[in-house]
C-alpha cells in the first residue's frame, strides 16, 4: 500500500463526446457517494465515505502543447486513474497525454477502464493494453519487447443511455474492489448482503415515519382549523418568496402565477391579502415598464437538459435538442410546443435546420430525413438513409433546397418540385458543416480523408440549381468554425490541429473564379464564430473564447482585439452600424464598437438574471437564450404593455429634497442606528418622516409623536416625495428607482425612471424620452394575470 496522502482517490480521463461524458459524469457522482459495507468499513479502518474526492476535468482543453498544471497536479494527487473507454478515445491527443503521464507516475497496475461502446480492441488506449518486459538475448544482452497484458475493466456497454447507467451501478465494484484489495465477488455478496439489511431498516423507518405522520396529520388537521388565517398568510408568503425566486431566474410566468396564487387561491385555499403579494405581481407583469431592455418574456421547459437552438429564418418557430435525446419544434411567439420527436443519441446542431419559414428538416432516430411543417409538425416527406446515416443537412434561406450529406455522398433536393437535382459522391469522407453562400445560389462542403493522420480538407464550391462542382480548393485545416460570404469572396473560419496545438486558420477564398485572396494562421488559438461587417468598414469579427478580433477582410490583415474576459457563447452584427453584439456566458452583452474601437457593456439593457448560459439564437422581436445545465428556453423581449404612450413633452430634473441629519435629530428621535442615518426626507406637509440609512433601509417615523411607523428594508437611496395619487398611495424614490406605498406605508409598486406623478398615472423618462403609464389598482392587476395566465393555459 502507498503511504502518500492522495487529494483525489481516482483521476478520470475521458473524451469530451456526447456518451463518454456522460459515462464520466455519472461514475464521478456514483463514486463520491458510494459507501463501502459497515464491516468492511470497520475492518479495513475506513472513517469517512469510500472515497473522499474524484477529479473530473469539466472542459476540454485543447489549446496547449502540453498538459495544463492543475491537470499534471491532479495526476499527481490522484491514487487511480479511471479511463472512460471508447473507439473515439484514440482521437483524443489530450486524453493520451493524461494516460501516460499518470502511468509514469503510477504505473499500470493503479489504471482501470470502463468500456462504454465498441469493442476492447478498439476502445482500449495502447498505454494499459501493451507493457514492455526486458528479454535476455543469447549474447547476454537485454532488450525490451512489447508485451500484451489485459486491463482491469469494467464492462458497461448497452443499446441506450438508460441500459448503460444502470450497468455502471454494477460495475462500479468492480472498481471499487482491487482498491481496496478486495475480491470483486466477495465486495459484490457483501454490497447485496448491506442492501438488504439497508431496505429491512428503510421499511421500518417508513412504517414509523407513516405512523408519525398520521398523528402529526391529525394534529395538523386540529391546528389548521384553530389557525387557518395564521396558515393563509404563512402560504401567502410562501408563495410570494417563490414567485420572487422564479423572476430572479428569469422564470417570469411562474413568477406571475405563484403570486396571483398569493392573492386569490391556492388549491382552493384563500389567501388573505399581502402587500408584498401585490408588489410581486406589479413586478412579475412589469406593468411599469416601458419596454426598453430585453426581459425575460416566457420560456418553454425541455425534457432533459438543453443542448442545441435554432430558429427560422424569420424567428417566427425554434427547434431545441435536449439531453433526453428529444428534438422539440416550438413557436417563439407563445413558447409552446408543436411537436416532440424521439431522435436518439449522438445529435448535433448540423443535424437539423430549417427549410425557408414553413419547413423544418432533422435527422430522425432511423437515420432518414423527415421534413415536416412547421405551422403543426405534420410529415411532408421522408428521405431514406441509403449505407449510412445522414450527417449534416442545410437548408436554403428561400424555401427552395435542402442539401444534406452522409458518409460520401452529398444530395441536393428542390423541396417545391419535390425532385432529387442532384449527388455528388467522392472517395472521401464529407464533412458535417454546410452552408449557403448570401444569395443562396452555392453551397460549401467539405471533404476530409480520414485515412491520412494530419488535417486536411478540400472545400467544394457547388451551384446548387444543378449540383455541379463549380470550384475546390485544398486546405491544411481539420474543424469548420463558420463560412461568411460578401460578393464573390468567401471567408473560412477553420482550425488545424498540430500534435496537440491548434491553430486558427483565415483563409479568404474566391468561390467563382477558385483563387485564394489570402490565408492567415494564428498560433495557439481556437477559431469559434465568425461574422462579417455589413457597413462599409470590410471587417471580418472573429471569436476566439473570450476574445472578439477584428480583420481587414481585403487583405487578412489584423486591426485590433477586444477582450471581453468571459467565454464568449454567440455574436451578431449590426446592419449598417460598425458594431457587434456579443453574449458572454455569464449573462453580460456587450457591445463592440470599431468605428469608436470601444468595448462597453449596455447596462440595463439586457436583463439576464442568471449565472450561465450556453447557446443564443434569434426569434422573431428578440433571442432565444439556453442556461447553462437547464431544461429550458428562454424568450427575451423589448416587451412593453399597451397603455405605455411616448410623450412629447420636456420636464425638469427632478432635484434631491432630502436632508442631512443632525445630531439633534438623532437625539430627539432616538434612531435605531444612529450612526447608520445618511438623510432625510418630509412628505409635502412634513407630518411623516422618511429616514434613509445607508444600508438602504428607510425608517418611516410620524413627526408629531416622534414614533416609528414601519421600517422598509432594501429601498435604496431616496431623495424625492412625488405625492400621493387618487388611490391615496404614497411614491418615493429618486431619478433611478421609486417605490409605491400603501396607506400603511407597505410597498405595493417599484418604477424605474419614475419623474412626475399626476392623478391617475405616471410620467417615466428613459434615453432623454418620456413615456406615460396608468397607475393600476390591486383589481386591475389581477385581471391582467388572470388574462395572461389563461393565454397560456389555452396553448396546445
Amino acid at each position: 500500500m502507498e503511504k502518500k496522502e492522495f487529494k483525489y482517490d481516482a483521476f478520470i480521463s475521458y473524451r469530451h463526446c456526447e456518451l463518454d461524458k456522460f459515462v464520466a459524469e455519472n461514475l464521478h457522482r456514483i463514486l463520491e457517494t458510494y459507501e463501502l459495507p459497515k464491516e468492511l468499513k470497520k475492518k479495513l479502518g475506513v472513517k469517512h465515505k469510500a472515497f473522499k474526492r474524484v477529479f473530473r476535468d469539466q472542459e476540454e482543453l485543447p489549446l496547449a502543447s502540453n498538459l495544463e498544471d492543475p491537470i499534471i497536479e491532479a495526476l499527481e494527487d490522484s491514487k487511480y486513474l479511471i479511463v472512460i473507454c471508447s473507439p473515439r478515445l484514440k482521437d483524443s491527443l489530450w486524453c493520451k497525454k493524461e494516460i501516460e503521464t499518470f502511468k509514469k507516475l503510477r504505473g499500470r497496475k493503479n489504471i482501470f477502464c470502463v468500456l462504454v461502446e465498441g469493442e476492447p480492441s478498439e476502445s482500449f488506449p495502447e498505454a494499459v493494453t501493451f507493457d514492455y518486459v526486458e528479454k535476455v538475448l543469447p549474447n547476454g544482452k537485454t532488450k525490451k519487447e512489447k508485451k500484451l497484458v489485459e486491463p482491469l475493466a469494467a464492462d458497461v456497454r448497452g443499446k441506450n443511455k438508460n441500459e448503460v447507467l444502470k450497468k455502471l451501478k454494477v460495475e462500479k465494484l468492480r472498481l471499487i474492489a482491487p482498491m481496496y484489495n478486495l475480491d470483486y465477488d466477495d465486495l459484490r455478496q457483501r454490497h447485496k448482503i448491506w442492501k438488504q439489511r439497508h431496505m429491512i431498516h428503510v421499511s421500518l423507518g417508513i412504517a414509523l415515519a407513516s405512523i408519525l405522520f398520521l398523528i402529526y396529520s391529525l394534529f395538523m388537521i386540529i391546528k389548521i382549523n384553530m389557525q387557518q388565517n395564521v396558515l393563509s398568510e404563512y402560504h401567502a408568503k410562501s408563495l410570494v418568496s417563490q414567485a420572487s425566486d422564479a423572476l430572479n431566474k428569469d422564470n417570469r410566468y411562474d413568477a406571475v402565477k405563484l403570486s396571483y396564487q398569493a392573492l386569490t387561491d391556492f388549491y382552493d385555499i384563500v389567501m388573505p391579502y399581502t402587500p408584498d403579494a401585490e408588489y410581486m405581481l406589479s413586478e412579475s407583469l412589469g406593468m411599469y415598464d416601458a419596454g426598453l431592455s430585453y426581459k425575460a418574456i416566457s420560456n418553454m421547459n425541455t425534457d432533459g437538459i438543453a443542448s442545441y437552438v435554432k430558429s427560422s429564418f424569420d424567428g417566427k418557430f425554434g427547434a431545441v435538442y435536449d439531453e433526453s435525446e428529444r428534438l422539440t419544434l416550438f413557436n417563439t411567439k407563445t413558447m409552446s410546443r408543436i411537436i416532440t420527436y424521439d431522435i436518439g443519441t449522438y445529435y448535433n446542431e448540423y443535424r437539423f435546420t430549417f427549410i425557408g419559414n414553413e419547413l423544418f428538416a432533422f435527422v430522425n432516430s432511423s437515420g432518414n430525413i423527415s421534413i415536416v411543417n412547421t405551422s403543426d409538425g405534420s410529415l411532408v416527406k421522408e428521405i431514406e438513409k441509403r449505407e449510412y446515416a445522414y450527417l449534416g443537412l442545410i437548408g436554403s434561406e428561400d424555401g427552395a433546397y435542402l442539401v444534406y450529406v452522409d458518409d460520401s455522398k452529398l444530395n441536393i433536393y428542390d423541396v417545391v418540385d419535390d425532385t432529387m437535382i442532384g449527388e455528388i459522391e467522392t472517395s472521401k469522407k464529407y464533412m458535417k458543416e454546410l452552408y449557403f453562400n448570401e444569395d443562396g445560389k452555392y453551397v460549401f462542403a467539405a471533404t476530409t480523408d480520414t485515412k491520412k493522420k494530419e488535417d486536411n480538407m478540400t472545400m467544394h464550391v457547388i451551384k446548387v440549381k444543378d449540383a455541379s462542382i463549380k470550384n475546390k480548393v485544398d486546405i491544411n485545416a481539420g474543424y469548420i468554425s463558420g463560412i461568411v460570404t460578401k460578393g464573390s469572396s468567401a471567408y473560412f473560419l477553420l482550425n488545424e490541429s498540430v500534435d496537440i496545438n491548434f491553430n486558427l486558420v483565415l483563409m479568404s477564398y474566391d468561390y467563382m473564379t477558385g483563387n485564394t485572396n489570402w490565408l492567415k494562421k494564428e498560433s495557439g488559438h481556437w477559431g469559434k464564430f465568425i461574422k462579417r461587417a455589413y457597413d462599409e468598414s470590410n471587417h471580418l469579427a472573429i471569436v476566439n473564447y473570450d476574445t472578439v478580433n477584428i480583420f481587414d477582410a481585403s487583405n487578412g490583415e489584423f486591426i485590433e482585439s477586444y477582450s471581453t474576459g468571459e467565454e464568449i457563447i454567440n455574436i451578431f452584427s449590426y446592419t449598417n452600424q460598425e458594431l457587434y453584439l456579443v453574449f458572454l456566458k455569464n449573462g453580460k452583452v456587450e457591445y463592440v464598437n470599431t468605428s469608436t474601437h470601444t468595448l462597453v457593456e449596455n447596462i440595463g439593457k439586457y436583463e439576464l438574471n442568471l449565472n450561465k448560459y450556453s447557446k443564443v439564437a434569434l426569434s422573431e422581436n428578440g433571442f432565444l437564450i439556453i442556461p447553462n445545465n437547464e431544461n429550458r428556453v428562454i424568450l427575451y423581449e423589448l416587451k412593453t404593455n399597451s397603455d405605455v404612450k411616448e410623450e412629447d413633452i420636456e420636464l425638469d430634473y427632478i432635484k434631491d429634497e432630502s436632508k442631512l441629519c443632525t445630531d439633534q435629530m438623532k437625539e430627539e428621535y432616538n434612531f435605531k442606528n444612529n450612526s447608520l442615518v445618511s438623510r432625510i426626507l418630509y412628505d409635502t406637509d412634513e407630518k411623516v418622516m422618511f429616514v434613509n440609512y445607508t444600508n438602504g433601509d428607510i425608517a418611516i417615523y410620524e413627526v408629531e409623536s416622534k414614533k416609528l411607523i414601519k421600517t422598509l428594508t432594501n429601498v435604496g437611496k431616496i431623495s424625492h416625495y412625488f405625492g400621493k395619487d387618487i388611490y391615496g398611495r404614497i411614491y418615493i424614490g429618486d431619478s433611478s428607482d421609486s417605490y409605491i406605498l400603501d396607506k400603511d406605508y407597505n410597498k405595493v409598486g417599484h418604477i424605474k425612471g419614475l419623474c412626475k406623478l399626476e392623478d391617475d398615472k405616471v410620467i417615466i423618462t428613459s434615453n432623454k424620452k418620456y413615456y406615460s403609464i396608468k397607475i393600476y389598482t390591486l383589481d386591475d392587476l389581477k385581471n391582467i394575470a388572470k388574462e395572461y395566465l389563461g393565454d397560456f393555459e389555452n396553448i396546445d
